[in-house]
């Protein structure tokens, strides 16, 4: 697969030095052009023999100036859409290693104090699930990637639909490729709309379709404007006035338009200023049409993209009009459409009759882009690791997984887990560093990739539903008064809440190193009971310890808790650890070795 990107590298270089060279062309052509209409438009309107020839010669050069710009703006558009295709090329060879971690979206932004088990597991933040799959530049593809990774629970009745897209969309590298490619160059457009940069709130809709007016007296001057110039230019042509009354008109013409431009940009604001307006957007929706899907989440998509509802037509008129907004951009082009033509006048006229008959269509546009954001980066996950489709069911009480890893570790040295772990109470230990919490984490954020529809980073992986609670990353809150432990306490109590409800699916608790902030005579006694609370009913918990004692701890109906644990070796006095979780207790130690390894005790033996 890596193979792949490379060759995709390749190309998109040679396409880039040949759109440069086309690119460089155009732009001296139309320098050209531009002067020979300037002197030519001199020449007519001054008192000459065949200035007649020479003022339509300077008119058709300027007609050929605007095509010419039109050309050169196309080919810019290319170098954008390719200059965003190469960016995302480069991102994939950093996947499937671990130097996406420099992206910089990390979706810190959306990581909020409570929400503890994304914090917990990584899923938000630097060096995050978020921050390694996703493709999203859209800010609404963003939140709603957020916001799943942070409620799982909310899209898992549409797991079977989410699992069967996720799948077809990882076996489409180059689709995955030219979506984030059109949507890239469609949102980090240089020409920066207002609300379009803000992911600091969830970003709201800003065009409701039927909310443009263009009033009455608007058409007068949108028809005034052109029509008093070209009556100047006529006058001229005829010998009835001097040359220099074209000045004067269009100093009267720009002054007009420049004058009503506030009220006209109050009244089209929803369209230009829509984080959904780029001239780039429409490749978007171009793209989804011309793919085939045969998932029935994608055929749908597809389907409200290229069906009868429009939304493909409105993407293109709307392209074609956002193009005529942005001649505005040129400051001799937009200089004189102004003043000439009122061309703001002309803009407010088409947006308007958009409105009316595309805006609806164009309206459910804005999910079209999140959802295919959001699905597109979990099936980022199956391209750059190996992933397997989870098995969920709501009678199976266990967990089964065959070669089990952590997809955000070093493909390179990640180790991989088996286990069966059945029983409601299962307890791990294990010395310092042998893999204890990377294991709890692992199983977690597996199982969050489950819920949402995602593969998961196993050859097998088998589990029930339930509502995952952790305790892991557990910090004091000096400004609020809470102490580590006490912040334990809060976490383990609510999980104990949710179980004593009765309600929804079941829990599933992980715990790592429960109570490690207090004396070892309080924590095993409090941990007992806890775990106990905690392990009733369908509820499963797991939990590691450093403390021996638990190991042989019961549930509240007499059941003894199932043992397992991660061990070390020594080779040459140094620790080596394999990283395997292995039936029964631990029966091993390395405090002592840790600290005489790092000189702060004498020979431990």
């Amino acid at each position: 697969m890596e193979e792949f990107y490379q060759k995709e590298q390749e190309k998109d270089e040679a396409m880039s030095q040949a759109l440069q060279k086309s690119f460089d062309r155009i732009a001296w052509l139309r320098l050209a052009v531009f002067l020979a209409a300037v002197v030519l438009l001199y020449l007519g309107l001054t008192e000459r023999p065949g200035k007649e020839l020479y003022l339509i010669g300077g008119i058709v050069c300027f007609v050929g100036f605007l095509v010419l710009i039109r050309i050169h703006d196309g080919i810019e558009k290319k170098q954008r859409l390719l200059s965003a295709r190469k960016t995302a090329v480069e991102n994939y060879p950093a996947r499937f290693g671990t130097e996406w971690r420099s992206f910089p979206d990390d979706g810190s932004k959306y990581l909020k104090k409570e929400d503890t088990v994304a914090y917990d597991l990584d899923l938000l933040g630097p060096g995050s699930l978020y921050q390694m799959i996703s493709i999203c530049q859209s800010a609404y593809g963003k939140w709603r990637l957020a916001d799943t990774l942070n409620d799982p629970y909310a899209v898992y009745e549409e797991r079977a639909e989410r699992q069967e897209a996720i799948r077809e969309l990882a076996g489409k590298p180059e689709f995955l490729l030219d979506y984030e490619s059109v949507v890239r160059q469609a949102f980090l457009d240089p020409r920066k709309h207002p609300t379009r940069d803000d992911d600091t709130k969830k970003p709201g809709k800003t065009y409701k379709p039927g909310k443009i007016r263009f009033a009455g007296w608007m058409g007068i001057l949108m028809v005034l404007v052109p029509l008093m110039n070209l009556a100047v230019i006529a006058l001229i042509l005829i010998g009835m006035i001097q040359p220099a009354w074209i000045l004067v008109s269009f100093i009267v013409g720009y002054a007009i338009t420049a004058g009503c431009k506030g009220k006209l940009e109050e009244q089209t604001r929803g369209i230009f200023t829509s984080e959904m307006t780029s001239g780039q957007v429409y490749p978007i929706f171009k793209t989804i049409q011309d793919a085939e899907f045969s998932s029935k989440r994608l055929s749908e998509i597809r389907e409200r993209v290229a069906g009868n509802d429009g939304m493909l037509v409105a993407q293109k008129k709307l392209s074609h009009l956002a193009d005529l907004k942005n001649l505005d951009y040129n400051p001799v082009v937009g200089m004189l459409l102004t003043g000439f033509a009122g061309w703001d006048f002309f803009l407010a006229y088409m947006a308007s009759n958009w409105d009316k008959k595309h805006g609806q269509a164009f309206a459910g546009s804005f999910d079209i882009v999140a959802e295919l954001e959001e699905l597109g980066s979990f099936a980022v996950l199956s391209v750059v690791r190996p992933t397997c489709v989870p098995e969920l069911s709501e009678d199976e009480k266990g967990l089964h997984f065959h070669e089990m890893l952590h997809p955000l570790l070093d493909p390179e040295t990640v180790v991989a887990n088996d286990g069966d772990l059945s029983s409601p109470l299962t307890i791990i230990t294990g010395s310092n560093m042998s893999g204890k919490t990377t294991f709890l984490r692992t199983l977690a954020i597996n199982l969050v990739l489950s819920y949402v529809g995602a593969g998961v980073t196993a050859k097998d992986f088998r589990s029930g539903y339930r509502r995952l609670f952790t305790s892991m990353r557990v910090q004091d809150d000096v400004a609020g008064g809470i102490s580590t432990f006490y912040a334990e306490i809060l976490r383990i109590k609510e999980m104990a809440e949710y179980i004593g409800e009765g309600k929804g699916a079941p829990a599933i608790c992980l715990i790592d190193e429960i109570f490690k902030g207090t004396n070892s005579a309080d924590r095993i006694v409090g941990a007992g009971e806890a775990l106990k609370k905690l392990s009733a009913g369908d509820s499963m918990v797991i939990v590691s310890t450093h403390d021996f004692e638990l190991c042989s701890l019961t549930r509240e109906n007499g059941e003894a808790a199932e043992n397992h644990h991660f061990e070390e070796s020594y080779d040459d006095d140094k620790l080596v650890f394999d990283y395997k979780m292995k039936a029964g207790p631990c029966t091993t130690r390395n405090a002592r070795a840790l600290l005489t390894l790092a000189g702060l005790m004498g020979d431990a033996k």
